[in-house]
C-alpha cells in the first residue's frame, strides 16, 4: 500500500495580505479592482501613476485557478503592467506565491 499524504487545502490570501505583498513594488499603491468566489479573493488590482502624465503601473493578483470571467493561472501570482494612455504596453510577473512556505517568491 502506497504511503499518500493528505495535503491540506491550499490558504486563500486575504486582501489585507495581497496589499501588503503588493506593497512590497510599490508602497503607495491603491486598490482599483477585486474580484472574489465563494472561496474569497481571486483577483485584486492596485495602482500607482508614473512619472509622466498618462503613465500608471498596475500590480495583479489572480490566484491560483479557473474562474467564471475566463480567467485562469496554473499558480498565484502578481503580475506589473505598465499603461500609457489606459493602453497598456508592457508588463512582467513580479512574484508567485509557494503554498508550501506560504510566502512569496520574488522573480
Amino acid at each position: 500500500m502506497e504511503n499518500m499524504v493528505e495535503k491540506a487545502p491550499e490558504r486563500i490570501l486575504s486582501k489585507e495580505e495581497v496589499l501588503e505583498a503588493i506593497r512590497y513594488y510599490a508602497e503607495n499603491a491603491e486598490a482599483a479592482r477585486e474580484l472574489s468566489d465563494e472561496q474569497g479573493l481571486y483577483l485584486f488590482e492596485a495602482k500607482i501613476a508614473g512619472e509622466k502624465p498618462g503613465e500608471t503601473t498596475q500590480f495583479e493578483y489572480m490566484r491560483k485557478g479557473v474562474f467564471s470571467n475566463q480567467n485562469e493561472t496554473s499558480e498565484t501570482v502578481i503580475h506589473k503592467v505598465y499603461y500609457e494612455n489606459e493602453i497598456p504596453v508592457g508588463g512582467e510577473q513580479v512574484a508567485f506565491y509557494r503554498y508550501e512556505t506560504e510566502e512569496w517568491v520574488h522573480v
